[in-house]
């Protein structure tokens, strides 16, 4: 049963493809290197209801967001870090909050179990109309000041969201009307730093388990 405020990430299919293809992940720092598509198909999670691969993976298409910081675009975002991407808003009466509170608990973990990552918690808020990047940089930075708040048009934000399979739903109302509900999907995208999602990790999110399945990840396909 889907309950207000989230869609149920079991709602979301994700067809986990195979593919002979591969290559040789270049050298250099750890956060710059391909993944290499082999490994990614390979790959067999312990638990799919803590992490899945996404094989092949799924490119973030290119789209226009604001932060607190100003002007910001994928795949730039994405540069340079391991992201766990989730979507929501900041009127999410219970659900929003027990997902940044997992995430700020993961979060210091993956620091320590991978110290060689850089990594970086994006919200983008699926609810432009009252959602303006400094409620969502107050809002989040509640949980921890390091995470990322964006949010932008519908057109943006569908751009993103349909290809991830991150789905939302708009409760009606009427122009101009600031009570209305909004239900999403509550699974967390891993995307690496060449702006590809290759995992999800489906909630209930128990951060000692997802910091455990997230060591196994780069282990066998990042390394």
């Amino acid at each position: 049963m889907v309950r207000r405020g989230v869609l149920s990430a079991g709602l979301v299919c994700f067809a986990l493809l195979t593919t002979a293809c591969g290559q040789n992940a270049p050298s250099g720092n750890i956060n710059e290197r391909e993944i290499a598509l082999a490994r990614l198909a390979a790959f067999e999670s312990n638990d799919l209801l803590v992490l899945r691969p996404v094989s092949p993976s799924i490119s973030v298409p290119a789209a226009d967001f604001m932060s607190v910081h100003g002007a910001i675009a994928t795949p730039a975002l994405f540069k340079d870090h391991w992201t766990l991407f989730y979507i929501g808003y900041t009127f999410c009466p219970d659900v929003c909050p027990t997902e940044l509170t997992a995430l700020s608990g993961l979060l210091p973990k993956l620091q320590k179990s991978l110290p060689d990552v850089h990594w970086q918690i994006v919200f983008l808020s699926v609810d432009p109309d009252r959602d303006n990047p400094k409620r969502i940089a107050d809002y989040v930075h509640y949980f921890n000041p390091d995470f990322l708040g964006i949010t932008g048009s519908r057109a943006m934000i569908d751009k993103v969201t349909q290809p991830l399979k991150a789905g939302y739903r708009v409760s009606p109302h009427a122009p101009g009307d600031n009570i209305y509900e909004i239900d999403h999907d509550t699974a967390y995208r891993l995307i690496s730093p060449e702006g590809k999602m290759v995992a999800i990790l489906p909630s209930p999110h128990d951060p000692a388990a997802m910091d455990q399945a997230l060591v196994q990840f780069f282990k066998e396909v990042v390394q």
